[in-house]
């Protein structure tokens, strides 16, 4: 035998004995868990299983004990991977059998017949019922810690086993049971324990969500009253054919609008309301009036509106219904409010809220994740080294000396040990090592051919099989040098440029294919395609010889090989003359788009294209799961759906069958179309309750679920990205390394010249203790002269910024010295200058949206004050290009700065404009014109907010680049595969009972195409970026669903598959590429605030101890309440400020939102009387407790804001009821209605008195200057895109998407449709008709002026460029301006849980300030010294010592270690309250640990603090003080012990006077 057969047999005779070993091992360590459970006092018993600790009660059931055999094979069994592996498969089976279910008996209205799939449902009935008696004998039931009931994941299966026993004594066809069963497929949460990080993400939001919720339910309440007091009743204002009814009929005109009065009905008709004669209903709401589910008749319907206009989907259609019936102003401020307070700002708070649970779950599951590793490396350990003591006791088997004869002599030995410790000290790298001692090996063995054995035979051998061996090893080595050379050549630049612009050249020929195409040019694709199938073949060839079996340890290369496979099968079978089938192998044939995935290899050369790829990959890996809970989510809907819905309404998409459910519930989660299948299935039913799923399905999957991909999304990829940037850096400094020897040394002697990070972090620790030593030194004189350091540092650093010198030679003619050039340069550098530009550019931007497109009056005056407004902007170009120059005047000339340039672009293209014959020229684009609307651009550079948001958006220009990369060339595969099968597809007939084009011309029918298709390569991505917003891709998706091929009509549902072709494009392209948008416009907004702030160069201490500073300052002294001393008075100050009192005022505001909102239309006369009365009795609670209160607090009432805003609305409800009752409002329309609303902002006084509304309110009102900022920006785009489009398209016939109300003829109507279109509302309709061409059906001219319009009306065509522009648009605001909102609103809770969590919060400063004011009565800023120590006692911690019981030594002490400022004012000895609050916070922040240095290094930190500090410490700047708190203390303990001497002196009625307090132990104790 071989040595290495008796190494295999020596392994098989050995391994018996380990696996009894190993046995006996487990059952002792079992046994002395047991034994060690018996001694254990408690209750709990933990067991050894599958190498898993497990802790269970002792005895279960009390029944089975710790060493019960059935009860250790129960938990063995629970416990064993496969038995887990077996229930999730049971689970999936039973998944699929509800899946599978048939309801067609529906359709008969007949019962639930038997089949075979009852049989089954017993079967996995008894397969949980057994899971469950197995769980419960192991872990116990309920009454004992760490039992069966006790873990919540358990209790869905405990459900599960419940429903199914239940299921065996009644029917399971019962209703109930059936949507109980639909539980099942949840119970594979517990079974993936990966899931549930994201599960236990989602139940740590819940009472952060729970505050959104209420907030969110607050503000769908606030609308819904008030949408009661303005459109209640509104949409039965209709015209009517007599202008009184006639007995309880008034019947409605043809007229399908609504209207205000008569005026706006045709002649002979008169507007109406039958609720104003106490009529019933007239007429049925029809489709275009949502079948009168949408309006405000009652709250719950309210509710319901205003929810859908949250979600942004179909809110326009109610205003524009709603501004036929009442005034458009009203009717837009009140939804415009609701969308930004409700959808801007709400929905993105509970993506900040999972973000933040999300962040703090994960790193919950790294620290457990990195404990568990480090309990498994020490049990490996363990093992590694009882294994060593095994092999030191059989080092004297001869089998184990024979197996370690052939590791060579003691130097390889050596070697092996040396690679055991480097091993042991990089784990990481042992595969690498691995391979390097296998090489080692090898070359060893090739080597030392001698033996050491005693055996003959390899003594002997014949001299000719040396020589074969040698032939042999001399082939080998040609072959590869053969290898090496292909190697080589595969690896040259020259061929891997080759390759790629063959990928190239590739995705070019595949991107021509279209329709119609000729054949020749047909052929000559394919004859590409065929050369490009060579060429590839022939270099997976290539590689396959150079690297062996090395080619398929590349993923890129196996997917090139699927692809070259693939492809070579499409050829066969088009040689073969399959071609003509088209079906057999046209999905083969869309295979061949799959190379465009070679695109990515461009990342080898591409760094930053690379670690964006990167960052992809890693994020696709970690949301895997989640992709299985949202499919988990989408199954259980699907089958509610299923059990509520088959067979119950002939709606297209519907849930008569699982695919069908699957897809209407997708259809939900991408918020399309939603409130239209809800009212469909709604009407088609007959009930109201069909809405409840369908809400219920939104909030959890589009709100939630949704919200949860988002934050994950964000947080994996800025994980992945610091990754991949560490990984490329380290990769780039190793590559840099392997080809530069001597950098390498150098770096090597730097590392070993650099100091450790544990030395650097103990010098620092030294260096801190001993500046704090100083500064304790020297704190009596620390404030004095704060303010002047402050200021002084101030100076100088506004003296660095405002340097501006003038260089060169301006235009060749002023020099630096010329006094012209010096003057202009104060002339534009003063304040009133830029005051005076940002005028004039409003003044021309009112000026742009005031030019009526529609009328020609205007047009002069106009003209003439733009011109002046050019003329004034050519003078300020002229004076910046003297005081600054040109170009060649350093880097602060004009042409160097890019808001110059715009405003040279400006003033050239408005100066061309103004002549005549260069303005007929581009009177067809307008160009000139437009070009202006660049101007309010410039407000940007004078906001630092805007600046900031845009210097986010520039500097995550080119990641944002990078992603438009990928997602092109997502789109462009996804759109070749659409052309490959939908060209031409999407013609159809106006005619429905046609097969084909010929069919319908025969019958006079016209043969049109969709305006979104896949004709070409350029349509088939226009309508896959229209896909990507999930703005009507249910049309689309139908359309593909539909069609048959080219030159056949459509037929409905003809092939369902092709909907997972769209499904699976908007997973890919809108739900992860989109939203990688987000995620990378988050990143750049945080860091660059960060980096434009200083604030990520300050330390953690020195930014902790910056915010506390901010909240310090921010305070200031408040004057105390001095109560009057009437009896009266103070009586009636005890009743208002009682606790009592507070909860009556609440109940009452309670109560009265409670009858606002129970009023409904059409309500008895006796509920409305009595809802009347009970307003007037809340006004009047309302109004008395006002007056008390101005009686109480007097002057002090309207110092607090919300007293203010209570005084506010009582005085407006009751000039309200007072023009109510009168008659002088009758004839003004809704003035009333709007008069009544404001007893609605009582509502308001619930976020006074309820916390979870406060703090959610906190968080709106700390993000709202950046929202304010960012809304700006947006507004500003808004205004540039909204004249552009008004210049551009003010004449574009109407269509579906530009109608009477919304389209670009005036410049308000233009603003409020791209408002419109930002929030995906009809974007693409509106897109399409600013491209409309000309059609034999649809006729439009090609006008763009006002003489046409007046001759021919709206019957302009648009143009391409309305596709490009409207793109832009959507890009721009849509994508990144919407996603810049909520990266402010996730800053902004994150600022919020941060305040939450800091050691001083403001709640703590305004502690500080209630208390203080009780010892400084007149809020001077001072209080005496004596009181301090009494003022301390009493305040709270942090900053107080309430509740620390310190003796008087103590108290005196710590008065002392303050170093308190001791000021004389009129001879008295006063503390400053800014000192005291800032040695109070440093005194706690030093103590416990938080802060250990107060010194701020960064100037322009201290530039932040300056205005600030300088009000702050404004009344002690010029005074002076000789001694602090501890000197104070000091001289106060002398004296009472002098005088406690003197009085025991006098009592002993001495004569002799001899002071004793120096001998004093107290004073010896607080001197050192």
């Amino acid at each position: 035998m071989s040595d290495q057969e008796v190494q295999n047999e020596a392994q098989t005779q050995i391994q018996p004995q380990e696996n009894q070993k190993r046995l006996v091992h487990l059952s002792s360590l079992v046994n002395h868990m047991i034994e060690q459970g018996k001694d254990d006092p408690g209750d709990l018993v933990e067991f050894s299983v599958h190498g898993k600790l497990l802790t269970y009660t002792r005895k279960s059931l009390n029944l089975f004990d710790a060493e019960n055999k059935i009860r250790l094979w129960a938990i063995w069994m629970i416990e064993w991977i496969w038995f887990d592996r077996f229930i999730i498969t049971v689970i999936l089976l039973n998944s699929i059998l509800l899946a599978t279910q048939d309801y067609s008996w529906r359709e008969n209205n007949s019962e639930a017949p038997s089949n075979w799939t009852d049989s089954l449902e017993y079967l996995f009935t008894a397969i949980f019922i057994i899971e469950f008696l197995l769980k419960i004998i192991a872990m116990g039931f309920l009454l004992d810690k760490q039992t069966y009931l006790r873990d919540g994941w358990n209790f869905i299966d405990f459900i599960v086993v419940i429903t199914g026993i239940i299921s065996l004594f009644i029917s399971a066809r019962v209703s109930a049971i059936r949507i109980i069963r639909i539980m099942r497929p949840l119970r594979s949460i517990n079974s993936l324990k990966e899931m549930k990080v994201l599960i236990i993400s989602l139940l740590d939001s819940l009472p952060a969500l729970g505050n959104v919720v209420i907030f969110l339910l607050f503000i769908i309440i606030l609308f819904g009253i008030l949408g009661l007091q303005i459109f209640m009743g509104a949409l039965e204002n209709r015209c009517r054919e007599t202008e009184y009814p006639i007995g309880n009929v008034w019947k409605a005109s043809n007229y399908s609008k609504l209207c205000q009065d008569s005026s706006n009905c045709p002649e002979g008709t008169y507007c109406g309301n039958p609720n104003t004669y106490n009529l019933p209903q007239q007429e049925l709401d029809d489709e275009n009036f949502n079948y009168g589910y949408t309006n405000f008749n009652n709250i719950f319907l309210a509710t319901f509106t205003i929810f859908q206009a949250l979600t942004t989907e179909g809110w326009t259609k109610l205003i524009f219904m709603y501004q036929e019936a009442l005034s458009t102003v009203i009717v837009y401020i009140y939804f415009l409010l609701l969308i930004f307070l409700g959808s801007f700002f709400v929905v993105n708070i509970i993506l900040a809220v999972i973000n933040s649970s999300f962040i703090e779950a994960q790193m919950r599951s790294s620290i457990k994740n990195s404990q568990a590793s480090a309990s498994s490396q020490q049990l490996d350990e363990h093992e590694e080294e009882l294994e060593q003591n095994e092999e030191e006791e059989q080092q004297v088997d001869p089998i184990a000396l024979t197996s370690n004869i052939n590791n060579g002599d003691q130097t390889q030995n050596h070697q092996i040990e040396q690679d055991q410790q480097i091993r042991e000290q990089i784990p990481q790298n042992k595969n690498e090592i691995n391979t390097i001692k296998n090489q080692d090996n090898q070359n060893n063995g090739e080597q030392q051919q001698i033996s050491k054995s005693n055996t003959v035979e390899q003594v002997q051998q014949p001299r000719r099989q040396s020589s074969k061996q040698k032939s042999l090893k001399l082939n080998q080595s040609k072959f590869r040098q053969f290898q090496l050379v292909l190697i080589i050549i595969i690896e040259n630049r020259y061929f891997l440029a080759f390759i790629t612009s063959v990928i190239i050249l590739n995705t070019i020929t595949l991107s021509l294919d279209r329709y119609p195409i000729s054949k020749t040019e047909s052929d000559i694709l394919d004859i590409a395609n065929q050369v490009f199938t060579v060429i590839f073949t022939i270099e997976m060839t290539l590689k396959l010889i150079a690297f062996d079996t090395n080619y398929l340890k590349d993923s890129m290369n196996i997917f090139d090989a699927v692809i070259v496979i693939l492809s070579l099968i499409e050829w066969i079978l088009s040689s073969a003359g399959n071609d003509s089938s088209g079906g057999s192998f046209s999905a083969i044939q869309a295979f061949r788009t799959l190379r465009l995935f070679r695109l990515f290899k461009l990342a080898r050369t591409w760094s930053s294209f690379r670690k964006l790829l990167t960052a992809i990959a890693a994020t696709v890996g970690g949301i895997a799961y989640f992709i299985i809970l949202l499919l988990l989510f989408m199954s259980v809907a699907a089958l509610l759906g299923m059990e509520l819905f088959a067979y119950k309404t002939p709606y297209r998409y519907n849930f008569n069958n699982y695919l069908t459910s699957m897809l209407v519930v997708f259809m939900l989660l991408t918020n399309e179309s939603w409130n239209t299948i809800a009212y469909t299935f709604m009407y088609d039913l007959e009930s109201i309750y069909p809405v409840i799923y369908f809400v219920i399905v939104i909030i959890f999957g589009n709100f939630i679920l949704l919200k949860l991909f988002i934050a994950i999304l964000i947080n994996n990829f800025h994980e992945a990205n610091v990754e991949s940037s560490q990984s490329i850096e380290e990769n780039h400094n190793l590559h840099s390394s392997r080809h530069d020897q001597s950098m390498a040394e150098n770096q090597q002697s730097i590392k070993i010249n650099q100091i450790s990070p544990e030395q650097a972090q103990q010098s620092f620790q030294v260096i801190k203790s001993a500046s704090n030593q100083q500064t304790n030194n020297n704190s009596a004189t620390r404030f004095k002269n704060l303010s002047q350091q402050f200021m002084a540092s101030a100076i100088v650093f506004n003296s660095t910024l405002n340097q501006s010198q003038l260089e060169g030679v301006s235009l060749y003619i002023f020099p630096p010295q010329n006094k012209i050039r010096i003057k202009i340069s104060k002339f534009i550098n003063h304040k009133y200058f830029e005051f005076f530009i940002l005028i004039i550019i409003i003044i021309s931007s009112i000026l742009l949206a005031l030019d009526d497109p529609l009328s020609s009056s205007n047009s002069t005056t106009l003209n003439v004050i733009d011109e002046i407004i050019t003329a004034l902007f050519i003078c300020e170009a002229l004076l910046k290009i003297i005081s600054k120059g040109f170009i060649i005047n350093g880097p602060d000339s004009y042409i160097r700065s890019p808001g110059n340039i715009l405003d040279l672009i400006v003033i050239i293209f408005s100066s061309l404009a103004f002549d005549q014959n260069q303005a007929q020229t581009f009177s067809k684009i307008k160009i000139l014109r437009v070009i202006r609307v660049l101007r309010p651009l410039r407000l940007i550079v004078r906001n630092e907010d805007l600046k900031m948001s845009i210097n986010a958006l520039f500097n995550s220009l080119s990641q944002m680049m990078n992603i438009a990369l990928v997602c092109l060339i997502f789109f462009l595969l996804f759109g070749i595969f659409g052309v490959t099968q939908f060209k031409g597809a999407y013609y159809y007939c106006d005619i429905q009972e046609v097969d084909d084009k010929l069919e319908c011309f025969d019958k006079g029918g016209s043969w049109s195409n969709k305006n979104f298709n896949f004709d070409n390569v350029l349509n088939a991505m226009i309508t896959l970026f229209v896909i990507s917003t999930t703005e009507g891709w249910i049309n689309l998706m139908s359309d593909g669903i539909d069609s048959r091929g080219i030159n056949l009509n459509p037929k409905e549902n003809y092939a369902y598959g092709w909907a997972f072709y769209f499904v699976f494009f908007i997973i890919v392209g809108s739900f992860f590429i989109i939203n990688l948008f987000a995620g990378v416009i988050v990143e750049a907004f945080q860091s660059e605030k960060d980096r434009l702030s200083q604030m990520r160069d300050l330390s953690k201490q020195e930014l902790e101890w910056y915010e506390i500073q901010q909240k310090i300052y921010q305070s200031t002294p408040i004057e105390k309440f001095k109560i009057s001393k009437h009896k009266f008075i103070r009586q009636l100050n005890e009743i208002i400020s009682s606790n009592k009192f507070e909860i009556f005022i609440l109940v009452v505001i309670i109560l009265n939102t409670c009858v606002m909102m129970i009023q409904y239309l059409r309500s008895p006369q006796e509920l409305t009387d009595a809802i009347q009365i009970l307003n007037w009795i809340f006004l009047a609670v309302f109004s008395i407790e006002a007056i008390l209160k101005l009686i109480v607090y007097r002057k002090f009432y309207f110092t607090s804001g919300w007293n203010v805003f209570d005084f506010t609305v009582v005085l407006l409800t009751i000039l309200g009821v007072i023009l109510e009752q009168s008659n002088v409002l009758n004839n003004v329309g809704t003035a009333t209605s709007i008069l009544r609303t404001f007893r609605i902002f009582r509502v308001l006084r619930l976020i006074k008195s309820a916390k979870n509304l406060r703090i959610i309110f906190g968080t709106f009102l700390v993000t709202l200057p950046g929202l304010v900022s960012v809304g700006g920006l947006l507004g500003i785009m808004l205004f540039i895109f909204a004249v552009v489009f008004m210049n551009l398209f003010p004449y574009v016939k109407r269509g579906e998407g530009v109608t009477e109300n919304s389209n670009f003829s005036s410049f308000g109507v233009s603003l409020f449709t791209l408002f419109k279109c930002s929030t995906g509302e009809d974007w693409n309709l509106v897109m399409m008709d600013t491209a409309r061409t000309a059609q034999p059906n649809d006729i439009c001219f090609d006008f763009n002026d006002y003489a046409n319009y007046a001759e021919y009306g709206f019957m302009g065509c648009g143009n391409v460029g309305g596709i490009l522009l409207m793109i832009i648009f959507m890009i721009i605001v849509s994508l990144i301006m919407l996603n810049l909102f909520v990266a402010i609103i996730i800053e902004g809770f994150q600022k919020t849980s941060k305040e939450e969590n800091a050691p001083i919060k403001k709640s703590d400063v305004e502690n500080f300030q209630q208390q203080w004011k009780d010892y400084d009565k007149n809020a001077t800023g001072f209080m005496q010294c004596k009181y301090f120590t009494q003022f301390m006692i009493g305040l709270p911690q942090p900053l107080g010592w309430s509740k620390l019981k310190y003796s008087a030594a103590q108290q005196r002490i710590r008065m002392a270690q303050l170093n308190l400022p001791v000021y004389n004012l009129n001879g008295k000895n006063m503390y400053f309250y800014y000192q005291a609050l800032i040695c109070a916070a440093q005194d706690f922040l030093e103590s416990s640990g938080f802060v250990s240095n107060f010194e701020i290094s960064k100037d322009i930190i201290k530039l932040k603090l300056q205005p600030l500090m300088e009000k702050a410490f404004s009344q002690v700047s010029n005074l002076e003080t000789e001694f602090d708190s501890g000197q104070y203390m000091a001289a106060v303990l002398i004296q009472q012990n002098a005088r406690r001497s003197f009085q025991r002196l006098k009592k002993s009625k001495s004569s002799v006077v001899v002071a004793q307090y120096t001998n004093d132990d107290e004073v010896q104790q607080f001197v050192a």
